[in-house]
């Protein structure tokens, strides 16, 4: 049994889904791949509109694992995404199938190959004096830049609930998470890994980040998101506070008109993928490739690399 995983990562919007697929078919089909999905909203049934997430027919056959594995509300960790990742590799494997990791969450891919360590659970008493602080003014995510530089410069200043775990991780440990996360890893047991990261210029990026934005709306953005309020209590919890939800939850309050929240929406998405760069630069075992090159001879590109690793 070949141990085997190719990895298409990188920025939102890139096309890495259309990038997988396409390698699928290349590489043998539905029954000769198994396409597990690294990303952190998409574990979350019903979040689906807002994820762009493929379903039904859109899969051609394929099985999409680590899709739809938790309830809204629940709160799912890169510690857990590391356990069940494994197991749905270890699922492809055991049916002789590569195990295609398609994706942007870099945290989670880390986990996944690299292994991580949990950071301590939540501490009630540490977040709400984080929280009284934030509103006596005090600016937290500046405040995390000078304990822990690289949460910073992943985590937006508009995620309030990402920033206040970092931080809250810190005043318990004095540690910064990503050292956390490091310590005592176990990497994943497999032959081979191949990792492409998928970059692009801004230019050639805002215009699909606007085009995939309208869509999303267009398809029903604000009802699943309705959809998704009626099932979970705190409109902070996830998905809701992922991008897109959380301006179509503003937008359905009435703190936001419609022209405001998709200019949101495309801002925030765009400083993602500028932390997603940042993200996959420091990922040693990938080759970068350029997403606005012509999508048949980029799967020709990484079909070349593939089989040249099984080569060596």
């Amino acid at each position: 049994m070949s141990r085997h995983l190719l990895a298409v990562v990188g920025l939102t919007c890139t096309g890495k889904g259309t990038l997988a697929l396409a390698l699928a078919d290349a590489l043998g089909g539905p029954d000769a791949v198994s396409i597990i999905v690294c990303d952190s909203t998409k574990v979350y049934r019903g979040a689906d509109v807002g994820t762009a997430k493929l379903t039904g027919e859109a899969r051609r056959g394929y099985e999409f694992l680590m899709v739809d594995v938790v309830e809204p509300g629940i709160p799912y960790s890169a510690g857990r995404y590391m356990t069940e990742g494994r197991a749905a590799c270890e699922e492809a494997w055991r049916r002789n199938r590569l195990a295609l990791v398609v994706g942007g969450s870099g945290l989670y891919f880390r986990a996944l190959v690299d292994g991580i360590c949990e950071a301590p659970g939540a501490d009630a008493d540490v977040r709400a004096a984080l929280r009284a602080r934030r509103a006596a003014g005090e600016d937290l995510h500046e405040y995390l830049r000078e304990v822990d530089a690289d949460a910073a410069a992943r985590i937006s200043p508009a995620d309030e609930k990402r920033i206040i775990r970092a931080l809250e991780v810190y005043e318990l440990t004095g540690i910064p998470l990503a050292e956390i996360h490091s310590r005592g890893a176990t990497a994943l047991e497999a032959d081979r890994v191949a990792v492409v990261a998928l970059d692009a210029p801004r230019r050639w990026l805002a215009p699909r980040v606007e085009e995939r934005t309208r869509r999303m709306f267009a398809r029903g953005l604000l009802a699943e998101t309705a959809g998704l309020l009626a099932e979970v209590a705190d409109e902070t919890a996830p998905p809701l506070n992922a991008i897109g939800y959380r301006q179509a939850v503003q937008l359905l309050r009435g703190e936001l008109d419609e022209e405001t929240a998709f200019a949101g929406i495309v801002r925030e998405t765009l400083r993602l993928a500028k932390r997603q760069r940042t993200w996959f630069k420091k990922e040693e075992r990938a080759v970068r490739l350029n997403a606005a090159e012509r999508p048949g001879r980029l799967n020709e590109r990484v079909v070349e690399l593939w089989e040249a690793l099984l080569q060596s």
